[in-house]
């Protein structure tokens, strides 16, 4: 006898990117492995899941759905990415669905937004789709889906697609969205016969010297915008906004693999590393700038590559490591695969499925690489471990050195995080012999550490914004043809205006934060929300003309240099200027080919850049980072001038650092000028333990949110005597708030938060997972869980 239509059917978990507790069961005919992505009906509308575990048990009494298309017919999340998205959601407190979603492109999940139409000058092989977009006009693929009933429907799409026969218009988020910016054009002959005042002339002439385009924000550091506007009024010119790409291209290095000598520094580092290679163990490697971490790095990933392994290298940020990207495609050619967040959505699946398929045997990328589906993984190496760019502030918030080491563990991966200035949870790790420790103490060739001198702006600087040290300094370099780099972590022209009469600091009105003045826009701007308005010409409070500006930013200091050194080549490199397409790529073909004298930048210029003719480096003011009220202050303090210092005299010419500070003898300052981690970590690990901050303990951080400032208070002391009835004597526990937020107002919403300190991540989620079920605000709040946050702002 047949069996029934009932006993063919299997029951799989299917997970969907939404931050839900609940677990969803569909049932299918066929058999499925986790990872395929399928078609089911969510709430009565088609959605995209990836199936997790078979249900050998299904409760009985309830209606389950069927699914109704396999997009896979293997799984395009591997056994080893499902174990790391299972680690995933259970540490870091969010789904599956979010988990799963997150390591795969975008262009992976169809979207039913999305437009779709016959790519010009193709043929689309399957006849009913071809006969629906015989029009050459755009589809919503919803709708097409309606005209194609009883068909693998979105495999057909994706076939469709790879093949080149038609062109598709996704759905993007905010942070995906094509970039635009207003760009100034000639044009032809409209300036025949016309008369023009001097500095329209003079502004023509610029943008004929361009080329007759270039960014209006570029021209407007030169000319005014009502000069800018005439041009566009008399017609000699258009202004119109243009897409941008914000990620610079760098052409391929040419395959060169070239032999690689270590000194016997590293070559006993290597040893030490190569002696557990093939299994899963962690390694610092501490060495101060300079030092050939990277040298390091390439000798054992030769090792590992000729076993037959594949590696994973994370680096903090693509963009701005050129050097490093560079080297390694002269290293590796072909096998390297280059990853990170900014790819086109075409570009990025091509490359997910060679490395997928194991036609790539190397990732490099940013902290989204991680989950790049590398089969036979050997070796993972997480560069200037330090950043805290590779902790991610949306949902899922890991961090990628964290989730590096995880992953090598479910693999039996070597691991190696490398920096001059390590965090101080993986230095006490090393300490604490959790991981392997190797150092690197000198440059190579006996190259030496710059020579560093502080400078007490108490004594020296007063009103000044340049010492007559670092004066002196940027002259003689100059003098010598060398380069120079400044550093000042803060954009824009000034921290805030103030009226000198009734002494108003004009705040964003959305954050209740003083707006930065940014001169080039001739508007203030909030660094947070991005609110902008037009410069005030007087106060909103008294009508007093009358202003003072405070701490100064970048365009600030380019100004002066202008003025103080105006034969200088000067370049300025901060986020504002790098909205311009290739800005970084122009920064680093003109500081390799000397066409650049002084660098200026914020901290996009404090890591990976190696220039030999760069001789001085200077700190404008050090203090910046050191007034933020974060316990991490000191840390960050001096890691950032730890690695710019490190920019200076890395080749045969000697280099000098100068760093001004109103607080020369803080310890991060001071150890810092000496270039002395180990002495930095001792006073910090000392603050931290009293004070009972990580590494000495689990942090988590739930920030509560809501538009209205009366209705979070209240539901705030709601939460209070949730935490004094269920909480204040759970052991190894310290809770902190709620309170406000250090910055209480961002966008419109009001800000509290409550820190947990736990002795275990078990107390820490304990503690996370009684606030959820015992406190029930009235209001709609907005909860945003962060374990291990790198920041409590």
């Amino acid at each position: 006898m047949a069996p029934s239509p009932q006993a063919c059917l299997v029951y799989y978990i299917v997970h969907f990117p939404l931050n839900l507790a609940k677990e969803f069961s569909y049932r299918s005919r066929q058999r499925l492995e986790p990872g395929c992505r399928v078609l089911v009906s969510l709430n009565g509308k088609d959605t995209i899941g990836i199936t997790g575990e078979e249900v050998s048990n299904p409760p009985q009494g309830i209606r389950y759905r069927d699914i109704l298309e396999v997009l896979d017919s293997e799984p395009v999340i591997t056994p080893e990415l499902m174990e790391l998205a299972a680690w995933m959601s259970g540490y870091y407190l969010c789904s599956m669905g979010i988990c799963l979603f997150s390591m795969l492109p975008g262009s992976l999940i169809p979207d039913p937004r999305a437009l779709i139409r016959k790519r010009e000058g193709a043929e689309v092989s399957d006849p009913e789709l071809a006969e629906l977009l015989q029009d050459g006009l755009w589809h919503q693929l919803s709708q097409l889906k309606e005209d194609l009933p009883n068909r693998p429907f979105y495999k057909l799409i994706e076939l469709a697609e790879e093949a080149d026969e038609i062109d598709v218009e996704r759905s993007v988020g905010a942070k995906d969205k094509p970039r635009y910016a207003n760009f100034v054009s000639l044009l032809a002959d409209a300036d025949a016969g016309l008369k023009l005042t001097e500095r329209q002339s003079e502004a023509l002439e610029v943008l004929k010297a361009s080329g007759g385009r270039m960014p209006m924000s570029e021209l407007a550091q030169h000319f005014s915008y009502s000069v800018i506007k005439a041009l566009a009024a008399k017609e000699i010119a258009k202004i119109e906004p243009c897409r941008i790409d914000a990620v610079p291209h760098y052409e391929p290095a040419a395959y060169a693999p070239r032999d690689i000598t270590l000194n016997e520094e590293q070559q006993s580092a290597l040893d030490a590393i190569l002696k557990t290679k093939g299994s899963f163990n962690v390694n610092l490697l501490y060495g101060v700038t300079g030092s050939g971490k990277t040298e390091v790095y390439l000798k054992v990933m030769q090792e590992y590559l000729q076993k037959g392994k594949n590696i994973l290298f994370l680096i903090p940020e693509i963009a701005l490591t050129p050097q490093m990207v560079e080297r390694f495609e002269a290293e590796f050619g072909p096998i390297l695969a280059i990853n990170h967040s900014k790819l086109g959505s075409k570009e990025r699946l091509r490359q997910w499925k060679l490395i997928f398929g194991g036609e790539k045997r190397i990732v490099v990328g940013a902290r989204s690489a991680v989950f790049a589906p590398l089969p036979n993984l050997g070796l993972v190496i997480v560069d200037e471990e330090h950043e805290q760019s590779y902790k991610q502030e949306s949902q899922p918030r890991y961090h990628g050195r964290d989730m590096a080491i995880v992953r090598a563990q479910i693999s039996g991966a070597q691991v190696i995080i490398g920096s001059a200035t390590p965090a101080l949870e993986s230095w006490r790790n090393a300490q604490t012999n959790k991981y392997a420790f190797q150092t690197l103490k000198n440059r190579p060739f006996e190259i030496s550490m710059p020579e560093v001198q502080l400078v007490d702006l108490r004594t020296e600087g007063h009103e000044e914004l340049f010492s007559q040290t670092l004066l002196v300094a940027i002259e003689e370099t100059l003098r010598r043809k060398e380069q120079v780099i400044l550093f000042q972590n803060r954009r824009g022209y000034s921290s805030f205006i103030q009226c000198l009469k009734c002494g108003r600091i004009v705040k964003c009105p959305h954050c209740e934060i003083s707006m930065y003045y940014h001169r080039d826009m001739a508007q203030l701007m909030c660094h947070y929300c991005g609110y902008t308005m037009p410069n005030p010409r007087s106060c909103p409070s008294c009508g007093s003309f009358s202003f003072s500006y405070g701490a100064p930013g970048t365009q600030k200091l380019e100004q002066m240099i202008r003025i103080l050194f105006p034969e200088a080549r000067l370049l300025r490199l901060d986020s504002d200027s790098t909205r311009r397409k290739d800005a970084h790529k122009q920064m680093y073909q003109g500081m390799k080919s000397r066409e650049i004298d002084i660098l200026l930048g914020t901290q996009m210029i404090s890591k990976g850049l190696d220039f030999p003719h760069v001789t001085l480096v200077g700190v404008v003011l050090a203090d910046i980072s050191l007034n933020i009220p974060d316990f991490r202050s000191a840390e960050r303090t001096f890691q950032q001038l730890t690695q710019v210092s490190g920019r200076s005299g890395r080749a045969e010419l000697p280099g000098k650092v100068i760093i001004q500070s109103y607080n020369p003898d803080h310890y991060a300052i001071s150890k810092a000028a000496q270039q002395d981690y180990p002495a930095f970590a001792a006073f910090e690990m000392q603050y931290r333990q009293e004070m009972n901050y990580p590494p000495f303990c689990r942090l988590a951080r739930i920030l509560f949110t809501h538009k209205d400032e009366a209705t979070l208070r209240g539901a705030m002391q709601s939460l209070s005597g949730v935490c004094r009835q269920y909480l204040s004597g759970m052991e190894g526990l310290t809770t902190l708030g709620p309170t406000v937020a250090p910055l209480p107002k961002i966008a419109g919403q009001h800000r509290y938060h409550l820190i947990f300190k736990a002795q275990s991540h078990t107390i820490l989620l304990n503690a996370i997972d009684t606030i959820k079920k015992r406190f029930k605000p009235k209001s709609s709040l907005r909860w945003q869980v962060d374990v291990d946050p790198v920041s409590l702002m």
